[in-house]
């Protein structure tokens, strides 16, 4: 039996779209790791499999058609911004073939579950947790050997009937796991923007453990949608034996953990292990808290070859970090950042801008403060009240938002925040200036990267951003650079 796994468009926030969270945020850049995963459940079990990314498809249409010759059943992951483009995806292969199942899953069928097979009307079964052991079943529920009903953790059509099958079940070993397929995405070239490469090629990305022990405000959580949705790690000795794998084949792996450095202690076994080892790939962290760090833990980090990392600071304000829940300090933040700059680490903040208790000198406050950081890349977001956070049930409950609205911003008009619907855009494109379009950045950078050896974030970067500048400023800005170098 062949399935294939379709990665859509890629969703952006479009008011940062060519600007840097575009470059790092943009699916078009990581390689879909959780069909990675899939795939690999299922040719364990002696089925094809196959991946087409519709990022890096000139023509997206006729490879899909192409590919449903030979395919009995589709998979497609579906995020709530994505949901009408989808919809006329699995609309387009059932009209070319009635018979092909087609499965849906993704953070959209964790939130939405039954409702989510009204939104896309022609697929056949939600899965709406981990897939790894559920594909598997569904294989053999089309092939005769098992029914719907017993399978945990989807729901299914049954005439004009949509039915849940057995609860779900969360995956507790992450070690039992067959590494994901990543041969199955070999044709597609990961980590570029512009055709130039963001990180050394050839990029991959991996997971260490699926959850997070903290309850950050304003994050969406699937453990307020799953019961029993734990803090998971993966052992050691499993992750080192992928690591080892992936070296001959990959140069470079972003870790995407929600909180990598979560345990202290596990970090510095892998790091130790690491070095023992003595790999070639460089590592990169996207989760990481600024009140977990360790001099000892980051010097192994970058004898480790760990060459960039991923804060969470989110507010300038004291006041705002601790509506968040953040259990952090602007003291952290500075050390994290200052440390991290020490071992010449790619430092990357991420920002949150017009949250529900701010002002405008709030919003001021952070685009200062992020400015007064020696980070390299600063992410800024507008806030919204996303599906699954502890502010957005709050809000349902306090019926200023539905349980159907899945991504608000903190808008005064609906009472959620102080600002106009305008503003918060308008304030994530002043802080993407004020903070790049600084000559000490600019100089700062040159240096960096001269010290780095590495000239990918610098040459990439100034192509992005040069677009916001006129032609006068840029000039001088240039100027001031050279004058001072």
């Amino acid at each position: 039996m062949k399935f294939l796994f379709l990665k859509t468009v890629g969703m952006m926030n479009p008011i940062t779209t060519g600007t840097f969270y575009g470059v790092y945020h943009s699916a078009n850049v990581y390689p879909p790791l959780g069909l990675e995963y899939l795939g690999a459940s299922l040719e364990n079990d002696g089925h094809k499999v196959e991946i087409i990314d519709f990022n890096f498809e000139n023509n997206p249409l006729e490879c899909l058609k192409k590919s449903l010759n030979s395919s009995d059943a589709v998979g497609i992951n579906i995020y709530s911004i994505n949901v009408e483009y989808v919809s006329q995806i699995v609309k387009f292969i059932k009209e070319f073939d009635p018979g092909i199942s087609i499965i849906i899953g993704g953070p959209h069928c964790i939130f939405f579950k039954k409702k989510s097979l009204y939104d896309i009307p022609y697929a056949d079964i939600c899965v709406i947790g981990e897939g790894e052991y559920v594909i598997r079943d569904i294989a053999k529920f089309l092939l005769g050997a098992k029914n719907l009903s017993d399978i945990h953790g989807i729901y299914y059509r049954n005439n004009k009937s949509i039915i849940s099958g057995k609860p779900l079940k969360v995956i507790d070993n992450l070690d039992d796991l067959p590494f994901p397929a990543r041969h199955l995405v070999d044709k597609y070239d990961y980590g570029k923007l512009n055709n130039r490469y963001i990180y050394k090629p050839k990029f991959t990305t991996m997971n260490t453990s699926r959850g997070c022990p903290f309850n950050c405000q304003f994050c969406a959580r699937y453990g307020n949608f799953i019961s029993n949705w734990g803090f998971r790690t993966r052992s050691v000795d499993n992750i080192i034996k992928e690591i080892q794998e992936l070296d001959d084949k990959y140069n470079s792996i972003m870790i995407t953990d929600d909180n990598f450095l979560s345990d202290k202690k596990r970090a510095h076994n892998i790091m130790d292990r690491l070095i023992e080892y003595g790999k070639n790939i460089d590592l990169m962290i996207e989760g990481a808290r600024v009140d977990l760090v360790d001099r000892e833990l980051y010097l192994k980090m970058k004898k480790a070859n760990v060459k960039l990392i991923v804060y969470g600071i989110e507010s300038g304000n004291q006041d705002v970090l601790d509506f968040y829940k953040k259990k952090i300090t602007l003291d952290q933040i500075r050390k994290a950042v200052n440390l991290s700059k020490e071992m010449n680490f790619i430092t990357v903040g991420t920002f949150i801008l017009c949250g529900p208790t701010e002002s405008a000198k709030h919003v001021e406050n952070t685009i200062d403060f992020a400015c007064s950081l020696p980070i390299d890349i600063a992410i800024f977001y507008p806030f919204q009240y996303q599906m699954g956070s502890p502010l957005w049930f709050q809000a349902v409950k306090n019926k200023k938002i539905s349980s159907e609205e899945y991504m608000i911003p903190a808008i005064s008009n609906r009472g959620l925040g102080n600002f106009s619907e305008e503003e918060p855009d308008k304030y994530v494109l002043k802080a993407i200036k004020r903070f790049y379009l600084r000559p000490s950045y600019l100089l700062a950078q040159v240096y960096r990267a001269f010290s780095r050896k590495d000239f990918n974030f610098l040459i990439n970067g100034f192509n992005i951003f040069t677009p916001l500048i006129s032609r006068d400023k840029r000039s001088k800005m240039l100027q001031s650079i050279f004058r001072y170098s």
